[in-house]
């Protein structure tokens, strides 16, 4: 007989647990879009209602990209489109967010290229990103809260906070995030010592690394943001040397997150990409690249498990006792051809052999190959 138990965790690729010595049914499970954001985080506290968090409540996600991009353009959908490009990689929500569209760049932009900074018609990422009422800086103000992409991380509680230089509202503007001194990981993993104490970094571990121990983190075009002090975009004037405003990701005062120098707008920098509305649900539609179903046989000591189709061409199954070490494969190669349920076209559904020695608890993850 075959025994459905747990609910998945959907934590950076599919995972479930398997507890054979205490089996319980699945449930329905509260769950943000494309399983990044905890809602255990601060208490389980919706931030800008003070309440626990509920189906239907509605947040934001913000990063600043890996990549960069110059500032010529004199059209805001290049910089949105590039948002929404890095938004895709799979080094942000472990490719949960492949699929995301209507991410935001952060950036005030000149719309006519044949007029000169500050004759030229701006247009304002506020407008673009539908966080232009900012009515109410505490909880219950006007938007709703924007967390990083490390899940945990509020940085804004509604959209006033938002250009209060995403300082983290459940620590306060003058937190220190980072003492000087201390050693941490810069976004490529290589070991650095901060120069300088940093309080305005909500992006300190947006990639899992501490991004990072560089006092100022990432240059980050944003066109200067309260006056827009200089758009991105071009010039009339061929031979003139435009310049845009940007800011530091991480920051030692909160000015500085969103303007702190300018350069020419041929140089190459990140920007701030915010995402669409996003809404809390349940169940598992609500759960990308979630472990589905899994359902153990004592009888037969096998394992069923069941996941959304990806359109990778195989799949490997990881087991670990501990959640830490996940060196052993328990089958790889899986392919749709394998799928024992194949009237279910968005699912795979394959029974895999455990090994001989009973153990008291497995945790089983999925990854694409």
């Amino acid at each position: 007989m075959k025994t459905k138990f747990l609910v998945p965790i959907n934590r950076a690729a599919c995972f479930a647990s398997l507890a054979i010595a205490s089996l319980s049914p699945a449930s329905a499970q509260v769950a943000g879009q494309y399983g990044i954001l905890d809602l255990t985080a601060n208490g389980g506290i919706n931030p800008n209602t003070g309440l626990a968090w509920a189906e239907g409540d509605q947040y934001r996600l913000a990063f600043h990209t890996d990549g960069t991009i110059d500032a010529t353009s004199d059209d805001p959908a290049v910089y949105d489109d590039f948002a929404t490009a890095q938004a895709n990689l799979s080094t942000l929500g472990n490719g949960a967010i492949q699929t995301s569209t209507g991410w935001t760049a952060m950036v005030y932009v000149n719309t006519d290229d044949t007029m000169d900074q500050g004759v030229s018609p701006v247009s304002s990422p506020v407008d673009r990103s539908g966080t232009d009422e900012q009515t109410g800086t505490e909880i219950g103000g006007a938007g709703v809260p924007v967390y990083a992409m490390d899940g945990t991380s509020c940085i804004a509680r509604n959209n006033a906070d938002i250009y209060n230089n995403w300082s983290n509202p459940f620590e306060g503007d003058t937190t220190l995030r980072l003492a000087s001194g201390s050693t941490n990981n810069d976004s490529d993993g290589n070991e650095v010592v901060a120069s300088q104490n940093v309080n305005f970094s909500p992006f300190l571990d947006q990639f899992g690394l501490g991004d990072s121990a560089n006092i100022h983190g990432k240059n980050v075009w944003t066109g200067g943001f309260g006056a827009a002090v200089n758009p991105l975009g071009n010039s009339p004037d061929p031979d003139a040397q435009v310049r845009a405003s940007w800011g530091s990701s991480n920051a030692n005062n909160g000015g500085r997150t969103w303007n702190r120098f300018q350069s020419a707008t041929t140089a190459t920098q990140s920007v701030y990409a915010i995402s669409e509305l996003l809404t809390v649900g349940t169940g598992s539609p609500g759960l990308p690249f979630a472990i589905t179903d899994i359902e153990y046989s004592p009888e037969t000591n096998e394992v069923t498990l069941t996941w959304p189709k990806t359109g990778a061409s195989s799949y490997i199954v990881k087991v670990s006792t501990d959640l830490i070490d996940w060196d052993l494969d328990l089958d790889d190669g899986i392919t749709e051809a394998q799928d024992e349920n194949p009237d279910d076209d968005t699912q795979i559904t394959v029974t895999l052999e455990l090994f001989a020695e009973p153990l008291n608890k497995l945790f089983f993850r999925v990854e694409e190959q």
